[in-house]
C-alpha cells in the first residue's frame, strides 16, 4: 500500500508524500506479536498496510481484556499519543494475524510538520473525522440495539474488506459493540439461521446486504 491510498494522507502533494516515504520504516508482525505496549515511551504513530492490529487494555490485576478498537489496511495507530502530555502509549496493540505496519518515527513526524504545513492540516483533518465516528458510536451505543450495532459492523466490515471477510473473536466483537460475549453469538446465530449471513469458520459472506441494512432502519 502506498501512502496515497491512506486516507490521512490522500491529499497530500506528491513532493510531501515523497517526504513521508523517505523516513517511514517497514515493521512486520508475526499473529500475537505486540507492536507496542501500554505504558511504554511514545516512540512512533503507524500505518497498516496489511492484516489486522488490535488496540487493548488490561483490567486491574492484568486478567480482563478489554478491545477498543480493529484497524485495518489504511488506518492509523496512536496518532492521538503523540500529542498527549504525558507521551506514553495509553492502550497496547496487538497483531490479530500475519500483519504488516509503516512505523513513522515521532521526532521525523514533528519534524516534517514544521517544514510542511499541509502535514498538520492532513492530521487535523484526520483527527476530525475520527472524532465524529466515535460520537457516532456513541450514538449507536445508546440508541440502538446490539442487532442493529451487529449489522451495521457487518456491513461496515463487507464495504471495507469484501465477502469472505474474517469476524474477530466473539469477545472482541463484543467488546467493540458494547456488550457481551453471549448477546455477540446469540444475535450471530439468529443471523445465521435466518440465512442472513453464511459463515465458514470466522468467515462471514453476506447474500444479501439491505436485509441487513433493513434491521439497522
Amino acid at each position: 500500500m502506498t501512502l496515497s491510498r491512506v486516507p490521512l494522507f490522500h491529499k497530500l502533494s506528491p513532493e510531501d508524500l515523497r517526504a513521508l516515504e523517505r523516513v517511514v520504516r517497514v515493521q512486520r508482525l508475526a499473529k500475537g506479536s505486540l507492536l507496542f505496549l501500554e505504558g511504554e515511551p511514545v516512540h512512533a504513530f503507524y500505518i497498516v498496510t496489511q492484516g489486522h492490529i488490535k488496540v487493548f487494555k488490561m483490567g486491574a490485576g492484568g486478567r480482563k481484556q478489554v478491545v477498543l478498537h480493529i484497524e485495518g489496511p489504511g488506518r492509523v495507530l496512536a496518532e492521538v499519543a503523540l500529542f498527549l502530555d504525558q507521551p506514553f502509549y495509553p492502550a497496547s496493540a496487538e497483531a490479530l494475524e500475519d500483519s504488516e505496519v509503516l512505523a513513522l518515527p515521532k521526532e521525523h513526524f514533528f519534524h516534517l510538520v514544521g517544514e510542511r504545513p499541509a502535514l498538520a492540516w492532513a492530521l487535523i483533518r484526520y483527527l476530525a473525522r475520527r472524532q465524529a465516528h466515535l460520537l457516532h458510536l456513541l450514538d449507536r451505543l445508546v440508541f440502538h440495539e446490539v442487532r442493529e450495532r451487529l449489522c451495521e459492523f457487518l456491513l461496515k466490515k463487507l464495504d471495507e474488506e469484501g465477502q469472505g471477510f474474517d469476524l474477530p473473536t466473539n469477545s472482541e466483537l463484543a467488546a467493540l459493540l458494547g456488550t457481551v460475549p453471549e448477546a455477540v453469538s446469540r444475535n450471530l446465530g439468529q443471523l445465521y439461521r435466518r440465512n442472513l449471513i453464511h459463515l465458514s469458520g470466522r468467515k462471514v459472506e453476506i447474500p444479501d446486504p439491505g436485509a441487513l441494512r433493513a434491521i439497522i432502519r
